[in-house]
């Protein structure tokens, strides 16, 4: 902190943004506006693919496929942006939260344009699924807990994926409750406890995606 308090005290008076006074102006400010863009357009749409476009694949994919992602643009961002693209006197802690920030941002932006292009008008269909097990999260007030049920989502497949349901679905639901993280190996060992109805978008990129869960 006190690196970075000390490199703000240098830039020079009537230029807070700290921007390069020997280079033109409009680039520098267009180059900070998509900036900012990223950094904050990245995870909103991000969000919102995940709120009203969730892929259906396993946990473990979207954990592995997340880091990845960050890990490479993490890395790229070094060739992106050479030493030379901070003014003078940046700290290397500094430049190292940019970096990382411009993974996090990028991966957020990614997914979100991949989520809503896979899902955005795309037709629906349903099909019924197993439930194996049910388990909510852990808030003290009921009203806000998010109630997950454990499902085999794929036809002919073990594999079983945890969902979000709405709490009178999660209440209906006679299966095992189950403690919270536990492996994907074990719940997919589980025998089939209650079924669902899955209803699911086509998604234009050969992902589906969940619109909603009901009882069958």
């Amino acid at each position: 902190m006190a690196e970075i308090q000390a490199s703000w005290s240098r830039l020079p008076q009537g230029n807070p943004l700290g921007l390069d006074p020997t280079k033109p102006r409009g680039p520098q400010l267009l180059s900070m506006a998509a900036q900012l863009g990223l950094i904050f357009g990245g995870p909103a749409l991000g969000l919102v693919a995940m709120e009203n476009f969730s892929v259906l694949v396993l946990d473990r994919t979207i954990y592995l496929g997340g880091l990845a992602s960050i890990a490479f643009w993490f890395v790229a961002s070094f060739a992106l942006f050479g030493a030379k693209y901070f003014p003078a006197g940046t700290p290397p802690i500094a430049r190292l939260l940019f970096r990382a920030a411009i993974g996090l941002c990028t991966t957020g932006l990614i997914l979100g344009v991949a989520g809503i292009t896979n899902g955005y008008g795309t037709p629906l269909a349903a099909r019924e699924a197993a439930v194996v097990a049910k388990h909510p999260t852990l808030q003290s007030d009921p009203a806000r807990r998010t109630y997950y049920a454990a499902i085999r989502a794929w036809p002919g497949s073990p594999d079983v994926v945890e969902l979000p349901v709405p709490h009178a679905i999660y209440d209906a639901l006679a299966v095992p409750r189950i403690a919270i993280h536990t492996p994907e190996r074990a719940l997919a060992a589980m025998p089939d406890a209650g079924r669902v109805r899955l209803v699911l978008g086509q998604g234009r990129l050969g992902l589906a995606w969940v619109k909603r869960i009901e009882l069958p």
